[in-house]
């Protein structure tokens, strides 16, 4: 048993041993919930960050398109509330003539009011 050769072969079986124990040790911890939800939100803000950044440097360097794409969009957003002050605004102004087109009593087919 007091061989060189089998005492350094031990040694070596150790040395990897504890090697092993260490990386199995790492990797545990690297697998916690706690670790992976944390890794996962600081990959989330990074490609948040990375995205705002990009969208910054295109507002900068196009600044009349980044600014008609939103009006095109905010117009989009907002075409119904138009529509409805248009409507609203149509209902509400006098005619031609000077009456007010809700007001105004046209003849039924035999001169009566409708």
């Amino acid at each position: 048993m007091s061989d060189p050769q089998l005492i350094a072969a031990e040694a070596q079986v150790q040395a990897a041993r504890s090697r092993l124990f260490s990386t199995l040790g790492e990797v545990q911890e690297r697998l916690k919930p706690s670790n992976l939800a944390q890794n996962a939100v600081e990959t989330a803000v990074q490609g948040v960050a990375s995205t705002a950044r990009k969208g910054a440097e295109a507002v900068r360097s196009r600044p009349f398109a980044v600014a008609a794409i939103a009006g095109t969009v905010g117009l989009v957003f907002a075409r119904g509330w138009i529509a409805d002050m248009l409507r609203r605004r149509n209902e509400t102004a006098p005619a031609a003539d000077g009456l007010n087109k809700k007001t105004s009593a046209k003849p039924g087919k035999k001169g009566q009011p409708r």
